[in-house]
């Protein structure tokens, strides 16, 4: 034992130095992806969150002086106004200052600024409990290392100020507790943090409690009444003065149904980034016992000083590392508000506090481990785990969170279109996820669909008035982003409207713009005049080009819209092909080619049932077909049943000389065009929905 011990003091020194570099440097290459990621985000001009537009048109009609919290959402505008009012009012003076198309900017930049001031906080908080300078550094760079952080950090969104305020008023409070001005000062902030968000009124205040609780009971009582105190006669005020529109706005408006799977996809998608630092989250709640322990074998009590002892329990552990009295209770809140993620439409916002108490729980972990002296290897092995973690977030951040903005940067031209289609479009306009291209036209929005829809759903709000506007067709145009997280956006009653209504008109970025539906609608051609084969089925509300072949947008509902052979020849249907058909053709185009016209896309929304036409079975192989005889209809499967597709045909073109199955080597698609005498801008042109329109050429 005595050996180990020399060996453990003599390398300690060069491991701590060792393990100090590597955290300094992977925590800096975390700072500079973080850094790289906000800046980026802030620039860019549209919407990056479905909750930023709805925050904007808040700023907008409070800096007009309405009431921003309605009681009663029977008349448009079908909004929610979920959060209290602090965030909101500092974009309206945004909104005053530099109107609503740069309330983007100056919303990301404040919430941007927030993660660091957050940062700064930890730090703080742990250098005035700890007198330790790693320590407290590493708490800011963990916080700001997770991936969830970095993500949110750059939006237009409340949560990076109530977190930046309410470890403002711990860091206060530690700063100087016996000061009466900072405590005020201390409670104030905890309120502000309240008020920008209202979940906040847990992890914060309750970690103030605790840490006064084990210097003085009475200023614990202080703060609790305090914060308490202000914070319900504001929420009065507010629901007096919105004639109880502020309470139905925060409390009743926030109905999401709880679901069990979502929170243990979280949890799990949790575990899996920060494990390392949950376990030293978990380990900092016994590491206070590991003291106690030591104390109690030191002064070996007898039965006569146990309730000395235990009666100065807390204020052992506060004078021993007063953080630990502020990070465990931090910790226990900001778990159980996490927790709420399990509600619909949840993001990994509801993670920041989370993400916060387990880096001021990594920070009191690094205290302690330098103060004790048992195993001065201890620090170097904590300090190697939390280079490693920091590693895994790091890899997360730029494998699963930077796509995000990737694939917003580059839909730029597709959103671009967007922009201008709304501006040309007169009247108003329903939108979900690029809501915030009616803000950037200083344009109000009409709905918040997925705060309705959520209403709707438990019978807090009736959909009857907005559902007979859309059947009357009085806005000029909707836009849905085709994606399975719509299908909690809208109700089905709002979709069933919708398609009989109205039109889909395009297809922009993964929007579908709908627009009314008119009943002179054009005749569609069977077959373009001196075409060599005729048309695969309807494709009344469109073409699109799709992987070098054509999707066909026809009118109607699922499995009515008929899909024909567009000439004679061989059809197969492999097994598994649940949704397709391949025909060999004699080549028109080329004198003793042969030529394979493939049919997809007939298939159910729920992806199982079948539309194609039941005498081409599974398995089927060289059945003579006619030009014009029926194969199936066009189906909605997009590959995702929580969110069809408009009905819709895949046809391509395979050239071949082998018969199937072809090599994948002997495969060449080719452009339809010539064959259907279709004339189609390229797809580098004209990306999105076309017309049907056939070439002049004979």
């Amino acid at each position: 034992m005595q050996t180990l011990r020399k060996l453990d003091t003599s390398i300690a020194p060069f491991l701590d130095d060792g393990t100090t570099l590597m955290f300094r440097i992977f925590a800096a290459l975390a700072i500079i992806i973080c850094i790289a990621y906000q800046r980026a985000a802030i620039k860019y001009p549209y919407s990056m969150d479905y909750g930023e537009a709805p925050l904007v048109d808040q700023a907008m009609r409070l800096a007009a002086g309405e009431n921003i919290y309605r009681a009663d959402i029977s008349t448009p505008p079908y909004t929610i106004s979920n959060y209290p009012p602090l965030y909101i009012a500092l974009l309206a003076l945004s909104v005053k200052l530099f109107g609503p198309a740069s309330t983007f900017t100056v919303g990301r930049i404040i919430s941007a600024l927030c993660a660091w001031i957050a940062s700064l906080c930890l730090g703080r908080i742990v250098y005035h409990c700890t007198r330790d300078r790693l320590a407290a550094y590493s708490a800011g760079f963990i916080f700001l290392a997770f991936p969830y952080v970095m993500f949110w950090s750059p939006l237009l969104r409340i949560d990076m100020l109530a977190l930046a305020l309410s470890l403002a008023g711990l860091c206060l409070l530690t700063w100087q507790p016996d000061s009466t001005k900072w405590f005020v000062a201390s409670a104030l902030l905890l309120v502000a943090a309240i008020y920008t968000r209202q979940s906040y009124a847990l992890a914060a205040p309750l970690a103030g409690f605790v840490w006064l609780l084990t210097r003085d009971w009475k200023q614990a009582l202080r703060l609790a009444g305090l914060v308490g105190g202000l914070s319900l006669i504001l929420f009065l005020i507010l629901n007096v003065w919105t004639r109880g529109g502020f309470y139905f706005n925060i409390v009743t408006g926030n109905v999401n149904e709880f679901r069990m799977e979502s929170l243990k996809f979280h949890w799990i998608e949790f575990r899996d980034t920060a494990l390392t630092l949950l376990l030293i989250g978990g380990a900092s709640f016994f590491v206070p016992l590991l003291s106690i322990g030591r104390k109690l074998l030191e002064q070996r009590p007898t039965p006569e000083s146990n309730s000395e002892i235990n009666t100065s329990m807390w204020r052992f552990i506060s004078q021993l590392n007063p953080l630990w009295a502020i990070s465990t209770p931090y910790l226990i809140g900001a778990t159980l508000s996490a927790a709420t993620i399990g509600k619909i439409g949840a993001n990994v916002n509801y993670l920041l506090e989370l993400c916060a108490a387990l880096s001021l729980a990594a920070g009191t972990v690094i205290a302690w481990s330098g103060k004790q002296t048992a195993i001065q290897s201890v620090r170097p092995v904590i300090l190697c785990l939390l280079a490693v973690a920091v590693g895994r977030l790091m890899h997360v951040s730029l494998l699963d969170f930077t796509t995000v903005l990737r694939d917003r940067q580059l839909a730029y031209p597709e959103l671009s279109q967007l922009e201008s289609l709304v501006k040309e479009t007169s009247g108003p306009v329903l939108a979900d996820e690029f809501m915030g291209m009616l803000t950037l036209e200083e344009r109000a929005l009409t709905i918040q669909p997925f705060e309705v829809t959520q209403l709707a759903w438990a019978g807090k709000w009736d959909q009857t008035p907005l559902l007979n506007s859309i059947k009357q067709k009085e806005y000029a145009a909707i836009i849905i982003y085709d994606r399975p997280s719509a299908n909690e956006r809208w109700t089905q009653e709002m979709i069933e409207a919708i398609n009989k209504s109205y039109i889909l008109s395009d297809i922009v970025a993964d929007n579908k713009i709908y627009v009314p539906y008119q009943l002179q609608a054009t005749e569609h051609p069977d077959t373009c005049p001196g075409a060599a084969w005729r048309l695969p089925s309807d494709g009344r509300l469109g073409v699109k080009w799709q992987d070098d072949g054509l999707m066909f947008f026809g009118q109607g509902n699922e499995g009515q819209v008929p899909i024909y052979a567009v000439a004679d020849g061989l059809l197969w249907r492999p097994e598994g092909w649940l949704d397709r058909v391949l025909i060999q053709h004699d080549d028109p185009l080329k004198a003793g080619g042969k030529i394979w016209s493939l049919y997809g896309g007939m298939s159910a929304a729920n992806g199982t049932d079948s539309l194609v036409a039941e005498e081409f079975p599974i398995g089927a192989e060289k059945i003579p077909v006619k030009a014009g005889q029926l194969l199936g209809y066009q189906g909605s499967w997009s590959g995702n049943p929580q969110w069809p597709m408009w009905i819709h045909l895949q046809f391509a073109l395979i050239r071949t000389n082998a018969e199937f199955p072809w090599t994948s080597t002997s495969i060449f698609l080719l452009d339809p065009s010539p064959y259907l005498g279709l004339a189609l801008k390229p797809e580098k042109e004209t990306p999105n929905l076309q017309p049907v329109t056939c070439s002049s050429k004979p």
